[in-house]
C-alpha cells in the first residue's frame, strides 16, 4: 500500500468523523431549541394536589391564563404586586388578590374570559333578588275550581296574560300582594293589596289590556280604598 494511498484512507476517515459529530452537535441544538420554544402547557385538573376553596377556586399559574385574561393581569403589576392568582372553571371567573406598592394595601379583582373586571355572582345575585322578590310578591295559591259568589276564582300571577302581569308589578313597589282573583266572564282581573306604610287594604280591577278599570256590578260587600 502507497503512502499516497494510506494517507487518503485516513482523511477519508477524518472527514466522516467530522460529519458524524457535525450530525450529532446539529440533532442537540434542535432539541435545544424546540425545547426553548415548546413551553409545557398548564391545565387546570382537579387531583388530590390541587386544593379548592370554598367558592370554587383553584391556584392556577399566570401562563394558564388566556392571552386576555394575562394582559389585564399584567397591567396591574405596575401598581400592584400580586399575591394570588385563583380560576373557577365553572364560573370562568380569575380571581387576582393583590398587594398595592405605595400603602400596602390589600386589593381582590376578578376577571371575566374577556380580562374584563366584574363583580363576582353580579348576574347570579341579581337573578336570585329577582325570582326573591316575585316569590314574595306574586301569589302561590292555585287555582280554584269552584267559582266565589262574586265570579272571582282565584289565579297564580304567572296565568295572567303579559299586560296585566305588567300592571299588577306597577304596584308592588308600595303595595303587597295579597290575592289575585280572575272573572272569565268578564274578563277581569281583581287584585286585592294592602299598602306597605299604612297597611290599609286597596281593590284594584284590571281588564285584559292591563287597564284599571271598574266593575258594573262590583261586589256588594267590597269597599273599595281609593285607587293610585
Amino acid at each position: 500500500m502507497t503512502n499516497h494511498f494510506k494517507i487518503f484512507i485516513i482523511m477519508k476517515k477524518v472527514i466522516l468523523s467530522i460529519a458524524i459529530m457535525a450530525s450529532v452537535v446539529g440533532m442537540t441544538s434542535v432539541q435545544q431549541v424546540n425545547a426553548a420554544v415548546e413551553q409545557p402547557s398548564i391545565s387546570i385538573v382537579l387531583d388530590d394536589s390541587i386544593v379548592m376553596d370554598e367558592e370554587g377556586f383553584v391556584e392556577v399559574q399566570l401562563e394558564a391564563l388566556n392571552p386576555a385574561v394575562q394582559a389585564s393581569v399584567n397591567a396591574l403589576t405596575q401598581e400592584y404586586e400580586i399575591t394570588s392568582l385563583k380560576y373557577n372553571a365553572e364560573k370562568q371567573l380569575t380571581k387576582v388578590m393583590l398587594l398595592k406598592k405605595d400603602d400596602q394595601s390589600v386589593k381582590e379583582i376578578y376577571f371575566d374570559a374577556e380580562g374584563k373586571e366584574v363583580q363576582k355572582d353580579q348576574s347570579q345575585k341579581e337573578t336570585e333578588e329577582t325570582e326573591s322578590t316575585m316569590e314574595q310578591q306574586a301569589p302561590s295559591a292555585e287555582i280554584f275550581a269552584a267559582m266565589q259568589d262574586d265570579g272571582f276564582a282565584t289565579v297564580k300571577f304567572e296565568d295572567l296574560n303579559e299586560k296585566v302581569q305588567a300592571a299588577v308589578r306597577t304596584l308592588i313597589d308600595q303595595y303587597d300582594i295579597n290575592l289575585l282573583q280572575y272573572n272569565a266572564e268578564k274578563k277581569i282581573t281583581k287584585v286585592t293589596a294592602t299598602n306597605k306604610e299604612d297597611k290599609s287594604e286597596k281593590i284594584v280591577y284590571f281588564d285584559d289590556e292591563g287597564k284599571e278599570v271598574t266593575l258594573d256590578a262590583a261586589p256588594q260587600s267590597t269597599t273599595e280604598a281609593p285607587r293610585l
